[in-house]
């Protein structure tokens, strides 16, 4: 009954309604607040893709810090993949930042998109409540979708609404027909908006000319996401101070934003840079870890039912 009622929390129709306002107020407003790379966003000016970073992305990518204290035991029981793993990925993507960034950037901007994705699929099954059997088929459609939109804006170096918008009805009419097809009817409106969140996050691509914008505006929908069933874990779950998070996600932002905005430095490939693009990479490979059953310790879900 409480993983009934967990379950319940996230399925709510107001928390995806949410999402979705946030997503397109800020593709809306994008064109107004954002300043074209003429403009030096290395230059400590403020657009929306520094508000984004502030706000919503680099907290979500700290709150993997209070994740991994609840989790840390893990540190001392599996070793290999806790300290080791983690080890080489910082030696070896501290090598690729330096010496052969382009391929980091390749590496990185890949280990972004299945992160997202794979979150998509999680949420797909949390707040949709869909059937077990279409969470492969999603999940495969999502990366296809965004390898489509990434292929025409950084291959082709081809951006338009209507591009989009014809990429975007392909991938959503083939997913709503292979649901028919394999569970006999069409999902509920509530289940189409949480499918539909997946495809939105990424189709920014193909829109603006500029990714770090693209992903500013697409990937909030992550954030928010990301955000919110970790606080409900800190909190209800591993039973933190609240407080203490919310000063660990404020002071570990303001530094990190600092330091991706050019503030300490405009050099693009420097030490304040690549601290927290690492930090970052790490929240990659930590979060396929800590919210599945397969590593050997309990699912962040079933810990927060526990305590409830």
């Amino acid at each position: 009954m409480v993983a009934n009622s967990f379950f319940q929390e996230y399925g709510r129709s107001s928390f995806i309604a949410f999402c979705l306002i946030v997503y397109f107020a800020l593709f809306a407003l994008s064109p107004v607040f954002h300043l074209s790379m003429e403009n030096l966003f290395y230059g400590n000016q403020i657009d929306i893709r520094i508000i984004v970073m502030f706000l919503l992305a680099e907290p979500h990518f700290a709150m993997t810090l209070p994740l991994l204290y609840g989790y840390r035991d893990n540190f001392t029981d599996r070793p290999l993949r806790y300290a080791l793993v983690p080890f080489l990925i910082i030696l070896l993507g501290t090598f690729l930042f330096f010496q052969i960034n382009n391929l980091f950037v390749i590496v990185f901007l890949l280990a972004n998109v299945f992160h997202v994705n794979r979150q998509s699929v999680g949420f797909f099954m949390l707040q949709g409540r869909l059937p077990f059997g279409m969470k492969f088929l999603y999940e495969i459609s999502l990366h296809i979708f965004t390898l489509v939109c990434l292929y025409f804006a950084m291959v082709l170096q081809h951006h338009s609404i209507i591009t989009g918008l014809v990429i975007f009805i392909i991938a959503t009419t083939t997913m709503l027909s292979l649901f028919k097809i394999k569970i006999g009817s069409f999902p509920t409106i509530k289940q189409i908006s949480v499918i539909f969140q997946g495809y939105l996050i990424f189709l920014p691509i193909v829109i603006f000319s500029d990714i770090l914008l693209a992903f500013a505006v697409g990937i909030s929908i992550h954030y928010l996401q990301y955000l919110s069933i970790s606080w409900r874990v800190c909190k209800f779950g591993f039973l933190f101070s609240m407080k203490i998070v919310l000063f660990l996600l404020i002071f570990y932002s303001i530094l990190s934003t600092a330091a991706l905005s050019g503030f300490f430095t405009l050099e693009r490939i420097s030490i304040f840079v690549l601290i927290p693009t690492m930090m970052q990479l790490l929240h990659f490979y930590y979060d396929s870890l800590i919210w599945r059953k397969r590593t050997g310790g309990e699912l962040i879900s079933s810990i927060l039912a526990k305590t409830l």
